[in-house]
């Protein structure tokens, strides 16, 4: 059994090792990144645009370069009510100035940012809205998004599509509910990066862009690598039970035709013995074993034999003690008759072999044979391996 034990721990570490090679495997085929900028994935095409896209009284916006990075400056006119800007992203495609795009299988948007002087901008994405978008006209779009600061040093920022809302300025504009702030991540028309309320005025903003992924998991393959982890852990499981039962019926019949020679009660009976006194306490025992009130103290007042005589006997002839013998020849039997009477139950055993505590039985056999009685009855070592 100790080989056993070895053979399933070695194993069990390379099946962990290789549960760890399928889930990550399973984390990496599940990622899923697409560049926007500066390299651009072949299937959302973009085209940028600007707001406004001439100055309107002292507000602009003017694109110093889109190479490799994006790099615009804007100017705020203090005395506008709401001073607008923006940098957008517009989705196309080769028929049409605008195209509706599914982002459902990405979680948020990534990207590098630069702001100079310190800025608070608006990540804004486009949407379709069913009831009020008319593509060819831009305003109508429905509009939905979430604040974030840059300063002059480059930051990597993160935005969820879940942090974004549709603001209450648009919900009214249209008669929508202030609470209905969803929006249509499958009908997607853009992205753009826009000022805030808390964008500096009367300044020169310069803003520096780069990196612009979107990003999620397709998580069918996580999925995928989970149920295959699981799988391989069930049949091994099942494998190592098996190999576990193999193992323990071998080695309870290897036992029990181990013992037969030591335990030929039924011979000790009618073999000539040498020595009347030996032969007297075998033959008492072997005779008497299945009483439960046998004891030292009953075989000594019997044979008229003192407890030291009885316990020197049995260790030169058998190597044990009193209590071990009987409880072997007890035991012996006991494995003899749950492998040959099906219809009979643990207790039933127990008491036919000279216990009458199934539970102090149960310990014992356990013990002596590595499993309970019966595990042992299910098992069915072979009859003729205990006869």
């Amino acid at each position: 059994m100790l080989k056993f034990y070895r053979n399933a721990a070695i194993a069990g570490v390379v099946l962990l090792l290789v549960t760890a090679l399928i889930l990550c495997a399973g984390m990496v085929k599940s990622k899923l990144s697409t560049s926007l900028f500066p390299k651009r994935d072949g299937q959302l095409v973009w085209a940028p645009a600007i707001e406004p896209s001439a100055p309107v009284d002292e507000t602009r916006l003017t694109v110093k370069s889109e190479v490799g990075t994006i790099d615009y400056e804007f100017f705020l006119d203090p005395k506008g009510t709401f001073p607008y800007t923006h940098y957008s992203f517009y989705f196309i495609d080769s028929a049409q100035p605008y195209k509706l795009v599914d982002l459902t299988r990405y979680s948020h948007v990534s990207f590098r940012i630069l702001c100079d002087p310190k800025n608070v901008l608006l990540f804004v994405l486009f949407s379709y809205d069913d009831r009020v978008t008319d593509p060819i006209r831009p305003v109508t779009r429905r509009v939905s998004s979430t604040a974030f600061s840059c300063d002059n040093q480059w930051t990597t920022l993160t935005i969820g599509f879940d942090e974004l809302d549709t603001p209450h300025w648009w919900l009214d504009r249209y008669g929508y509910e202030f609470s209905d702030t969803g929006y249509r991540l499958d009908k997607t028309m853009g992205i753009a990066f826009v000022n805030s309320l808390q964008s500096p005025v009367n300044t020169r903003s310069h803003v520096r862009l780069t990196d612009v992924k979107l990003e999620g998991r397709a998580e069918q393959y996580l999925y995928l690598a989970a149920l295959l982890c699981v799988l391989i852990w069930v049949l091994f499981f099942f494998w190592l039970f098996r190999q576990y039962i193999t193992m323990l019926t071998a080695g309870l019949k290897e036992k029990i035709r181990l013992d037969q020679p030591l335990i030929a009660y039924k011979k000790l009976s009618i073999e000539p013995q040498k020595d009347k006194e030996k032969s007297a306490v075998l033959r008492l025992i072997a005779t008497e074993y299945a009483n439960p009130d046998l004891s030292l103290e009953s075989v000594t007042l019997a044979l008229g034999l003192n407890r030291t005589k009885v316990n020197e006997i049995l260790k030169e002839e058998l190597g044990m003690t009193f209590t071990a013998y009987l409880n072997k020849l007890r035991l012996t039997e006991a494995a003899r008759l749950l492998s040959e009477k099906e219809e009979a139950n643990v207790s039933e055993i127990a008491y036919l072999v000279g216990y009458n505590n199934a539970s102090y039985f149960n310990k014992l056999f356990k013990i002596e044979y590595g499993c309970t009685p019966k595990t042992f009855k299910t098992l069915h070592p072979l009859k003729e391996d205990c006869e």
